[in-house]
C-alpha cells in the first residue's frame, strides 16, 4: 500500500500548501511530470469581506451549496499519486460559479438548494462584472496558461473533480461516485469499466449529474472544444468529508486512471 504522506513529503513542490486566505487560485505539485491536468472548480467556500458572507451564516456556507465537500483533498492526493499539476478555484461557487456560463441565472444564484443567498438578490450588471473580472476570470486564466504551457510538449489530459450532497430536495443519492462526459468517452469509458469492477460500488454514468454539452462550463471550455481528452467524477460527500476517506479515494482514482493515462494513443487531438 502507497504512503501517502511519504509520497506528498518526497514529490510534493514548494508550493505544496493551501492558499493564504486572500489567494484564491491555488496551484498544487505544478511540478508534476505526467501529461495531466487536475481541476477541481469549487476546491473552497471563500467570501470576499466586502461582500459579507452573502447575508448567510457561517453554517450556510459550510454547506454544500457553498463548495464541494472533499473535493479538494481528493484532489491534492490524486494529483500526488499521478504525479500531476492542479489547479483549485477556493471562492465559493455562491459567489459566482466558476463551472457556470457567466450571464446565466445559475451564474451568481439567488438561491441553492432552496436556501436563498441575500447578497446575490438583484445584482446588477456592475457588480455581475465585477465578480467575472475578480473570482471566476483568474481562475480560468490559470486554468489556460496551465493547458498552454503542457502543450508546448503535447497533448495534455483534464480530469475534472467535484463532489455531490447525498442527499438533494429531500432525495437519496444512492451512488458512491459518478463519471461525467459526453462524446469523447476516451477517459470515461475505461473509468466507468474499472469502477464496476468492483460489486460494493453503484457507479452513476451521467447520473446524478450529467457531463453532456451544455451542462458545466469548465471542461466544455477547456477539454472539450479543444479536443482534449477529459473526464469529471463526482463522488458522494459523506464518503470523502476526512482527510483519510478522500486520500482512500483517490487511490480508487488513480487506479482506475493509470491504465488509459499510461496509454500513448491516448494523447491525441479528439476529432468530431
Amino acid at each position: 500500500m502507497l504512503d501517502l504522506d511519504a509520497t506528498v513529503a518526497d514529490r510534493a513542490d514548494p508550493a505544496d500548501t493551501p492558499p493564504a486566505e486572500d489567494r484564491l487560485v491555488e496551484r498544487f505539485h505544478i511540478g508534476g511530470k505526467a501529461p495531466c491536468l487536475v481541476l477541481c472548480d469549487h476546491a473552497g467556500r471563500r467570501v470576499p469581506r466586502h461582500l459579507d458572507h452573502l447575508g448567510l451564516p457561517e453554517h450556510e456556507l459550510r454547506r454544500h451549496i457553498g463548495w464541494d465537500i472533499g473535493a479538494a483533498d481528493v484532489t491534492r492526493a490524486l494529483a500526488v499519486l499521478l504525479d500531476a499539476p492542479a489547479l483549485l478555484c477556493h471562492v465559493s461557487r455562491l459567489v459566482i460559479d466558476s463551472n457556470r456560463r457567466p450571464g446565466r441565472a445559475d451564474s451568481i444564484p439567488e438561491a441553492s438548494d432552496g436556501t436563498p443567498v441575500p447578497g446575490n438578490k438583484g445584482v446588477d450588471a456592475a457588480e455581475a462584472r465585477r465578480r467575472l473580472a475578480r473570482y471566476f476570470i483568474p481562475y480560468h486564466r490559470a486554468v489556460s496558461q496551465q493547458i498552454a504551457r503542457m502543450r508546448r510538449t503535447g497533448v495534455p489530459a483534464i480530469v475534472s473533480l467535484h463532489s455531490f450532497t447525498p442527499i438533494m430536495q429531500r432525495g437519496w443519492r444512492p451512488w458512491q461516485v459518478a463519471v461525467l462526459w459526453d462524446e469523447d468517452d476516451r477517459l470515461a469509458a475505461p473509468a466507468l469499466e474499472g469502477l464496476r469492477r468492483d460489486p460494493t460500488l453503484r457507479v452513476g454514468d451521467n447520473e446524478p449529474y450529467s457531463g453532456r454539452y451544455p451542462v458545466g462550463y469548465t471542461v466544455p471550455f477547456h477539454a472539450r472544444r479543444r479536443g482534449l481528452p477529459h473526464v469529471t467524477f463526482e463522488l458522494r460527500q459523506d464518503l470523502i468529508d476526512t482527510l483519510p476517506r478522500a486520500r482512500a479515494w483517490a487511490q480508487h482514482l488513480a487506479a482506475v486512471l493509470r491504465g488509459p493515462l499510461g496509454d500513448p494513443g491516448l494523447y491525441r487531438l479528439w476529432k468530431r
